[in-house]
């Protein structure tokens, strides 16, 4: 006992040392940011001299450069002045101002612990930034609604909004936001402890940020390496990073991350079992949060400070940190890390012989134990489910963004897909015709059921008749065509120069009858087996381009324009093939009845349960007879387009199954010579 006591008495006093080397040090860093505040505020000032000075673009743009001083330092100023920036903004139609307001409010709801608020706001912000193209409102918006959702564990949503904001970055070019989205996806996927991914995001990070040399993110990416690094047991790793992290901290005097940075540090040497050493640091990190407004940090810092001095055996001000922790705690009404305050808290009372004391933080523990037991599984399903779509995602989004060398696949290959994919129609129409034999039979020895089962034979029959039609008419010609083609080549009757001439004449027939077999599959399916509708949050305006690109060869041979004119907003709850089918079927259809240099939109309008999507053409339009009857599953008929393109006859028969198969409605209005528009609705969200 009177060992110890004689070794901790110098350790404690290099701790008493080093707190007032830093509150020297970190004066300094107060001073600059004050200095740069009382900056802005003499600007106001002046600006305020002036007539109509509220009406002044330049007056709500220095509010603006106010708030980012207020940022962790004064919260309540924060709010007070971006509330006047969305009035002053709203008055004179700044609509630039006004999402600046409404993205600082989100920044006060989120350092206030309320998601839901943030999120509305970030919304509002993200909405305002898009409505003007403001790409740097945009980025930060998408930016910090992905934090939020983060906070939620809701990580697929996360990393959705990342990755949307690192497909606008990359449009623009910027290195420096590419680094700083880099930098937030490593931590999304730190949170859900795939360590190995977040180093990987975060070396990405670094390479790009070499490039625009910003000193304050080197910061930041080496601080979250050193915390993936401890998280994997790698201390050295994780030292050398934190390390060079505070140097630079140190020098750019920005408190808000020394703050959080030599909370790392301590971290570390806490792994090590060296407490003297995590309580210098600590300390530090405890003078610079009195002069900084961030009170999670603060939760984190003071339970830090209660396992530090436990380890020194100075349960008195242990107990002091432990208490302010759980205060905290409750004002932010978090779980997060209660157990560990409660756990050390009943340590203390043991330690001091307060059974009493000690029994009762004994079943708190227990029971803030059980609660967060059944919070992390619940939270564990949500991760598993939200790595699972967040992997899905970005492979979608790496692979659309490597580079497409082997665009020019070989078309022999393709047509043996297509001969695969007639063997299956000939394998469900050998079903149907079982199928059929079984209800003949069934007739025979039930004729009470006469009635119903000759129906349902006769649809049978007439399902048979029209897929055979179309097989005829529209794929064993096209077919027995490349057979002749290929037979030529290979006899050397034609030359691989006079073979080549063919083939963008091949890629137009086999694109055609890839889209005719899909509708044939489909509508068969739906038909003899029943369609199984899969719905989850689907983008249409994706679904839309990725139409466009793959029907851009018959645009371009007829010269008309396509405008897709939905944003990324357009979310709807709904099966992505289904409505992909859809969406495909109705712009092939105005391609087919539009004239050379005409023109095709698509729309989508917000209605209060879900979405309506529109596709308008200036083509042929529609008599009344062929109006009333378009939509009719009685009749199946093939119109040739302007440039008598072929079709199936099936596709509006497919799309109005597809789309009341996923709760919607589909119309039409047209005028003969004027153009036609076909309207569908999708749900915005999973009904309840």
């Amino acid at each position: 006992m009177h060992l110890n006591l004689k070794i901790q008495y110098p350790q404690l006093f290099y701790v008493f040392i080093w707190i007032l080397f830093l509150s020297f040090s970190n004066s300094f860093s107060a001073f600059s940011q004050e200095d740069i505040k009382k900056d802005i505020q003499h600007k106001i000032k002046k600006l305020k001299e002036t007539p109509n000075f509220k009406k002044d673009t330049t007056y709500i743009n220095l509010l603006h450069d106010l708030n980012w001083e207020y940022i962790h330092y004064n919260l309540d100023s924060l709010l007070f002045t971006s509330k006047e920036i969305i009035t002053l903004s709203k008055a004179i139609k700044y609509t630039k101002g006004d999402a600046k307001g409404h993205f600082f409010l989100g920044i006060y709801y989120s350092d206030k612990g309320d998601q839901d608020q943030a999120i509305s706001y970030f919304s509002k912000a993200l909405s305002k930034g898009e409505e003007i193209n403001d790409t740097l409102i945009i980025i930060q918006s998408k930016i910090e609604l992905a934090r939020e959702y983060e906070y939620k564990e809701e990580n697929a949503k996360s990393l959705r909004e990342y990755l949307s904001a690192i497909e606008i970055a990359e449009k623009s070019k910027n290195d420096s936001w590419l680094s700083n989205l880099y930098l937030n996806v490593s931590a999304l996927y730190g949170n859900q402890k795939d360590h190995e991914q977040s180093i990987l995001f975060l070396k990405k990070a670094k390479e790009l940020n070499k490039k625009t040399g910003e000193e304050e993110r080197t910061g930041i990416i080496l601080s979250n390496l050193a915390i993936a690094y401890t998280s994997m047991g790698d201390l050295t790793s994780a030292n050398l990073n934190i390390n060079e992290a505070i140097s630079i901290f140190e020098k750019l005097k920005t408190d808000d991350w020394l703050a959080y940075i030599y909370q790392i540090k301590a971290n570390i040497y806490l792994e090590k079992n060296q407490f003297n050493e995590a309580l210098i640091w600590l300390k530090k990190s405890e003078v610079i949060h009195e002069n900084i407004d961030s009170i999670r940090e603060k939760k984190q810092l003071n339970l830090l400070l209660s396992k530090v001095y436990f380890e020194l055996k100075d349960y008195e001000v242990s107990e002091a940190y432990a208490l302010k922790a759980l205060e905290i705690s409750k004002e932010l009404n978090v779980l997060t890390n209660r157990d560990k305050i409660f756990e050390i808290l009943y340590k203390i009372k043991k330690t001091n012989n307060d059974p009493v004391a000690a029994l009762t933080y004994l079943e708190e523990f227990k029971a803030i134990s059980d609660t967060i037991n059944k919070n992390d599984n619940i939270k564990e399903l949500r991760i598993l489910k939200s790595t699972l779509v967040a992997e899905h995602e970005k492979d979608q989004y790496i692979l659309a963004n490597e580079k497409k060398d082997a665009k020019q696949l070989s078309y022999t290959y393709i047509s043996a897909l297509v001969i695969f994919a007639f063997l299956i129609i000939i394998i469900i129409l050998k079903k149907n015709n079982r199928t059929q034999n079984i209800l003949n039979q069934k007739l025979i020895e039930n004729t009470l059921a006469l009635k119903k089962n000759e129906a349902h034979l006769n649809d049978a029959n007439n399902t048979k008749n029209k897929l055979f039609s179309i097989i005829a008419h529209d794929l064993k010609g096209p077919i027995n065509s490349f057979k002749s083609l290929f037979d030529l080549f290979n006899k050397s009757e034609l030359t691989t120069t006079e073979f080549m001439e063919f083939m963008p004449q091949i890629g137009e027939n086999i694109d055609s009858i890839a889209f005719t077999l899909n509708n044939l599959l489909t509508w068969g399916q739906t038909q003899m087996n029943g369609l199984v509708t899969k719905p989850n949050y689907t983008t249409i305006k994706t679904l839309v381009d990725e139409s466009i690109k793959l029907l851009s060869k018959q645009t371009e041979a007829k010269s008309i324009t396509i405008a897709n004119n939905i944003n990324q907003k357009v979310i709807t709850w709904s099966d992505k093939d289904q409505i992909d089918i859809v969406i495909r079927n109705l712009i092939s259809n105005a391609v087919k009845f539009t004239r050379e240099h005409g023109a095709i939109t698509i729309d989508a309008s917000e209605k209060s349960n879900f979405w309506e999507i529109v596709v308008r053409d200036n083509g042929v339009g529609m008599s009344e007879d062929v109006l009333n009857n378009i939509f009719n599953d009685e009749e199946t008929s093939t119109t040739y387009g302007t440039q008598n393109e072929k079709g199936t006859g099936l596709g509006l028969r497919v799309c109005k199954e597809m789309v009341q198969n996923n709760g919607g409605t589909i119309c039409v209005e047209s005028t003969l010579n004027h153009g036609s528009s076909f309207y569908f609705t999708v749900p915005k969200t999973k009904k309840l």
